[in-house]
């Protein structure tokens, strides 16, 4: 949707990550594989790889499978994909698709015992299949020890002692739907009074920058959630009404996270007054990916065809003293969206 650059108008955290991520999986095949290295083939099995591992899903036939089982067939699926359309390549093909399998040890943010086992099983695979002895232990035991550091470096960046997350989870069975504010520690001059701070923090100009910290800072939680495994954790964030009247901004800060392994784990909130008013640029955008969690404010009002648009939602916020909660709750078409909420802003 928009052009992804360090250093631009947008960073987008899980992109950087996973570029980082490939380039250091092609270096680690050119070191496994010598001669046998493909750039084109390689580059297939690692994004069949990230594709499994960053979404834990392959089809709903393997969902009771282990992550690793996952990654093993989807691998496989590709090796038999890639032998029919190039066949020239069979060798290559095969001898690649033995070691993509390991990433699942070597792809972690700790150096652990599990890794270096693996570096050593490497090491015999290479002596058996293609007749290698070399210092590759060493060799690759540096690379991965290096690419760690950068990887936990690049993650810290987006830490700070000025902002920082507030994560509440909502009143939901699994405990899993987070709740998402951004704390600041901004010091202000003491002739500031409690009341222009938060005036001038709650401004519109402030408040969507700070949507911006909080989208990035959210985007390496989900990362680090990701690289131990943690798949169910979704995080609720909320953007402002006015942010819908700027469309290059609205590009610039929905560009953060516009990937869809931050996506299947983020819940934008829109108030009910927003949806109504920018409805057309909503639905671009959920077309692209995002999805919206609506808060029924004090505009919204209760008939069937208002429900309907319910349906668009896939939660929908609600406070509990609300004069249609229990209709709501009874109603079999959105009452699974439903999250019940004393205070939402």
């Amino acid at each position: 949707m928009v052009l992804i650059k360090r250093g631009g108008n947008v960073f987008n955290v899980m992109d950087e990550y996973i570029s980082f991520t490939k380039k250091c999986f092609h270096k680690y095949l050119k070191l496994i594989l010598v001669d046998f290295y493909n750039k084109d083939i390689c580059e297939e099995f690692i994004n069949t790889y990230i594709g499994i591992r960053y979404s834990d899903f392959l089809d709903s036939s393997s969902t009771k499978l282990s992550l690793q089982a996952k990654i093993e067939k989807a691998v496989e699926q590709t090796k038999k994909m890639l032998l029919k359309d190039m066949t020239d390549y069979e060798e290559i093909i095969e001898v690649t698709s033995l070691f993509i399998p390991y990433f699942y040890y070597l792809d972690q943010l700790y150096i652990l015992e599990t890794q270096k086992k693996t570096i050593s099983d490497i090491y015999k695979d290479r002596k058996g299949v293609l007749d290698l002895e070399d210092d590759f232990v060493n060799e690759m035991g540096t690379m991965l020890k290096e690419d760690i550091k950068k990887r936990k470096d690049f993650l810290t960046e987006f830490e700070s002692d000025t902002f920082t997350l507030d994560l509440k989870p909502f009143n939901t069975k699994d405990g899993n739907q987070i709740d998402v504010r951004l704390l600041n520690d901004i010091k202000f001059p003491d002739l500031y009074s409690d009341v222009a701070i938060k005036k001038a923090e709650e401004s519109d100009v402030i408040s969507e920058d700070l949507e911006c910290i909080t989208l990035l800072q959210v985007s390496a939680l989900i990362i680090n959630n990701l690289m131990t495994c943690e798949f169910d954790k979704v995080y609720y964030v909320r953007v402002s009404d006015s942010l819908f009247d700027k469309k290059s901004k609205l590009n610039r800060v929905f560009g953060i996270v516009d990937n869809p392994y931050v996506q299947d784990r983020l819940r934008i909130i829109l108030n009910y007054k927003c949806f109504v008013k920018n409805k057309a640029d909503i639905m671009e955008l959920v077309r692209n990916g995002f999805v919206f969690a609506l808060n029924l404010d004090d505009s919204f009002e209760f008939s069937s065809d208002n429900i309907e648009y319910l349906e668009l939602f896939d939660k929908i916020l609600i406070k509990t003293d609300k004069y249609y909660y229990k209709d709501m709750k009874n109603n079999g078409k959105i009452k699974s969206r439903i999250i019940s909420v004393d205070e939402v802003k």
